[in-house]
């Protein structure tokens, strides 16, 4: 739609974002570079946090990309998936290992992914880590805990919510939470990396300023999002939709705003912002 309408080459605010489009703020830099240094350095454990929308796929998606033509089997499960299914059942199975019905303990385990690592050196991402339960946590200790002849066996990478940070820090956890080698969190975009995103997405499109966009603009996009990427992608989107709509070349403030109300109407953004505006009005 309006894609075509600006004469853009891509969709400037997809829901996933690879390649050109990627923008790389501060903290996912510093995010990426922990994860690229724990698997050289093959062992431990990262955590990797952030709250939704903040980037944490997108890392790890980016991450599998940068490793495909290495020697690095990265594995990603989903947690949010798991629903009752035994975490190291299907970490087996998507390497490709059908687990006999002996490989239940540490020992098997170990020797079973010993075999692999002969060739390659595996690496597990746990993503919506914070999902997992008592006993999956109990799991990934195991496997972060192998060695075969003094060398680790399996890299394991957990991505989730905050509050996995609370609990690995909580009495109980102690021990997995010394096999941490990095940790690192993706913060939410500042004013001025907000607005270097949008345009730093507008650009990769092909976006020659039409249409031109007017500075408070940003600020708005900003506080409206909370500089969260997954916010800020939506509004951006019915931004230029309803630009198109009213067949304009130029963005101002008034028509960011009438946007802004139409998502908080549609209860599509973050509950501060939408509570906010409701004490305002009231």
């Amino acid at each position: 739609m309006y894609q075509e309408h600006y004469s853009l080459k891509a969709e400037p605010f997809p829901l996933t974002t690879r390649g050109e489009n990627l923008y790389f703020h501060e903290s996912f830099k510093r995010s990426m570079s922990y994860l690229l240094y724990a698997f050289h350095r093959g062992e431990g454990m990262v955590l990797i946090t952030g709250i939704p929308g903040s980037g944490k796929s997108t890392l790890i998606e980016e991450v599998v990309a940068e490793t495909s033509d290495t020697e690095m089997p990265v594995t990603v499960v989903d947690c949010a998936s798991l629903a009752g299914s035994d975490l190291l059942e299907l970490y087996l199975e998507q390497l490709g290992i059908v687990a006999a019905p002996e490989v239940s303990n540490s020992r098997a385990v170990r020797d079973t992914l010993a075999n692999l690592r002969q060739s390659k050196r595996p690496v597990l991402i746990l993503d919506d880590a914070h999902l997992l339960s008592e006993e999956d946590l109990s799991t990934v200790y195991m496997l972060c805990n192998l060695k075969q002849n003094g060398v680790y066996v399996v890299q394991v990478v957990l991505a989730g919510h905050p509050t996995l940070r609370e609990t690995l820090l909580s009495p109980g956890y102690e021990q997995l939470h010394q096999r941490l080698v990095a940790t690192c969190n993706i913060d939410a975009l500042e004013m001025s990396e907000t607005r270097e995103y949008i345009l730093h997405k507008l650009r990769s499109a092909g976006w020659t300023d039409n249409p031109s966009i007017a500075e408070s603009v940003y600020g708005a996009v900003y506080r409206s999002s909370l500089g969260v990427p997954r916010w800020i992608d939506l509004i951006c989107s019915r931004m230029l939709l309803n630009a198109m709509a009213g067949d304009r070349n130029f963005i101002s403030l008034d028509d960011i705003c009438e946007v802004i109300r139409d998502l908080i109407n549609e209860d599509l953004l973050p509950d501060q912002v939408r509570l906010s505006t409701q004490k305002k009005v009231a």
